[in-house]
């Protein structure tokens, strides 16, 4: 599978996200000024419409790419290696093509069980593998509670040993920091695709001036699922979210956990944060959900796309440990 497009496979030490434009920094201080003085802006509320299909695009020039920059692995090696999944960067659907082209399983994730057990030897006996495998997406492999973090240290040790032979990890870029803050298990494969760049934008079908798709890409961080988002935003003149001035800490932990989860159900969300009573969480996620910030697919909660950027800025005010994209 030869590569082609703009998308490129690098490693994650090679990553440089790009600098977001002025006007984007201003807008982002004024809408911290809005917060502290309580100044509200009617028209910028987002009364929870209809999400952008930030992953209906064609990823098969991503999935060459991915190819292309895995050539050659994995030989005769046991190598493990990392790809990461920044929140709506479609990564894990890409490796999902990718393994499903490559004829490589995707591994089930551990039931509460053996999660709660860290009965990592009885997970694997589950999956009947044999040969190279995927895991798309590993933030499914624990909680972060007092007995949800044992499988993953255990399973990471063991991934980067060989003992499970060669596999492709799809890591939450925040839960790749959030672990490697912690818990260094000596990590070294670890790629990403390299930030959107206009070239890309236009692939994807974002149309516009070198200058305007080159904010697009920095105000998306590079992120290509993130720029689609804002970008059919706009087209549709959906007001864009902002974080309300009676958000506070209890808001904060919300979205970080989900973050850094890629999502949750609330009954998860209510083991990962004690500290909130039922009434407080389901009062938070209410108040996210009218502004916006939140969504709700079935049972499970997650950032809105198009907020991804208010909602990293508000973290980023309080102190939270940021991912890298």
């Amino acid at each position: 599978m030869a590569a082609n497009g703009h998308w490129r496979l690098i490693l994650l030490s090679d990553f440089q996200c790009p600098e977001p434009p002025a006007s984007t920094r201003l807008q982002r201080g004024w809408h911290k000024l809005q917060r502290v003085f309580g100044i509200t802006d009617e028209s910028d509320t987002n009364n929870g419409s209809t999400l952008p299909d930030y992953a209906g695009f064609n990823r098969t020039p991503a999935v060459k790419a991915l190819d292309h920059g895995l050539k050659g692995w994995p030989g005769q090696t046991r190598e493990v290696r990392f790809l990461l999944d920044p929140p709506f960067s479609a990564t894990a659907d890409i490796a999902r093509d990718w393994a499903e082209w490559r004829q490589w399983p995707c591994l089930q994730p551990p039931t509460i069980t053996q999660l709660v057990s860290a009965d990592v030897e009885a997970w694997w006996q589950s999956q009947q593998v044999r040969g190279p495998w995927l895991i798309d997406d590993i933030s499914r492999y624990f909680l972060r509670t007092a007995t949800g973090m044992r499988f993953l240290r255990c399973l990471l040790m063991q991934l980067v040993q060989g003992a499970f032979g060669t596999g492709l990890v799809v890591c939450n870029s925040w839960t790749y920091r959030f672990i490697t803050q912690g818990f260094d298990p000596g990590l070294s494969a670890v790629y990403c695709f390299a930030p959107a760049t206009p070239g890309l934008l236009r692939e994807l079908g974002i149309k516009g001036a070198e200058r305007q798709l080159t904010r697009l890409a920095a105000r998306a961080r590079g992120n290509a699922g993130v720029a689609l988002a804002l970008w059919k935003a706009e087209l549709e003149q959906q007001p864009l979210p902002h974080i309300p001035a009676s958000m506070h800490d209890n808001e904060g932990f919300v979205l970080y956990a989900l973050l850094l989860h890629g999502g949750l159900n609330e009954a998860a969300l209510q083991q990962v944060l004690p500290m909130l009573a039922p009434e407080q969480l389901a009062a938070s996620l209410l108040r996210m959900l009218v502004a916006g910030l939140v969504a709700r697919e079935q049972t499970r909660w997650h950032i809105s796309p198009v907020a991804y950027g208010e909602v990293r800025e508000f973290l980023a005010g309080r102190d939270h440990c940021l991912d890298e994209f």
